[in-house]
């Protein structure tokens, strides 16, 4: 068991984070270098359906989360949540707000725009799972329910011809479900998160 005093401090978990999202930013849009994509009309697309795509992806985005809402007192989900606490502690609305924007930024330029249109959509999803803790018996359940997120983010690149869905989609998902692993303590019970 990690002790309070232990767990990075929320400056030290944000920094950490724009450093690792960041060079995984800097990581994608390197190999767009050798693809004929443009990074802003990869995020955008034409910029003709930004209100279109945000709406696609923020919808998405709830959907999962109201799906993992549902699956919150499932003893895998459960064991995962307190694993996640006790690495994360209770970061600030702030740091989680940091954290949701970083990563999915991070991880859509480099998985969906620059990995899937290089090694295709399955390849894609499957290192896509296995990043998220797929060697390790303890992250099983988020290794699969990051597999399963990628499916329907890569479908959201696809169908959108851009990243804005995606990104919209993984920073909902990761903005609330850090909300929900910071604040539950047990089964039915919540606290607030600092901050």
């Amino acid at each position: 068991m990690i002790e309070p005093e232990e767990r990075p401090s929320t400056t030290a978990l944000v920094v950490s984070a724009l450093v690792f999202y960041g060079l995984m930013t800097v990581l994608g849009t390197g190999l767009l270098e050798f693809t004929d994509a443009d990074a802003l009309t990869l995020i955008f697309g034409s910029g003709t359906t930004v209100e279109e795509d945000t709406l696609y992806g923020a919808g998405c985005g709830l959907l999962v989360v109201a799906v993992t809402y549902l699956f919150r007192n499932q003893k895998p989900v459960q064991r995962l949540n307190e694993e996640f606490r006790e690495i994360l502690g209770t970061p600030s609305s702030q740091a989680i707000a940091i954290l949701a924007i970083s990563s999915a930024v991070g991880e859509e330029i480099l998985f969906r725009g620059a990995l899937q249109e290089t090694i295709g959509f399955f390849p894609t999803v499957i290192c896509f799972g296995l990043m998220h803790g797929g060697f390790s018996p303890k992250y099983r359940v988020w290794a699969l329910f990051a597999t399963l997120a990628g499916v329907l983010l890569g479908w959201l690149a696809t169908y959108t011809g851009n990243l804005l869905a995606p990104i919209i989609c993984h920073m909902t998902v990761n903005y609330f479900n850090l909300h929900l692993v910071c604040g539950q303590t047990e089964a039915g019970k919540h606290d607030q998160c600092e901050g």
